[in-house]
């Protein structure tokens, strides 16, 4: 019979682990590149053109100054350099206010494989040349 040892953890190891850590909360499942783009997005009927911020392979940010609440569904539009359009339907999961400008981070519902591809060739060129 095997017997496990355990030792038990000094401060620093249990603030790593601590999933309620700053650096948990603002960890990203995929890398982010910087998207300076037009796009426009679709929210309960209305559409807008607005400025891209940021984009990887699990969402995309942008500004807007319309008021918008979280996990409010939109469909976003836009274009990938060197890449196709795609139009998919989103999330909104982050709100940031800064000087009545918006900053909105949505999360892609149903990724199809080629923009998950697309993009991730986007943010490893952009990596790259960076």
């Amino acid at each position: 019979m095997r017997t496990l040892l355990q030792f038990p953890l000094g401060k620093a190891d249990k603030l790593t682990m601590n999933k309620e850590t700053p650096y948990a909360s603002n960890r990203r499942k995929f890398p982010r590149k910087a998207f300076r783009k037009t796009l426009s997005f679709i929210s309960k009927g209305d559409s807008e053109v607005v400025d891209g911020v940021e984009i990887g392979e699990g969402g995309i940010s942008f500004r807007s100054n319309r008021k918008m609440v979280a996990e409010q569904k939109l469909i976003v539009n836009f274009f990938l350099p060197e890449g196709d359009f795609f139009s998919v339907r989103t999330t909104l999961k982050n709100v940031q206010n800064s000087s009545q400008m918006f900053t909105y981070g949505v999360s892609f519902d149903d990724v199809p494989l080629a923009l998950k591809r697309q993009i991730r060739a986007y943010v490893a060129r952009t990596f790259m040349t960076n």
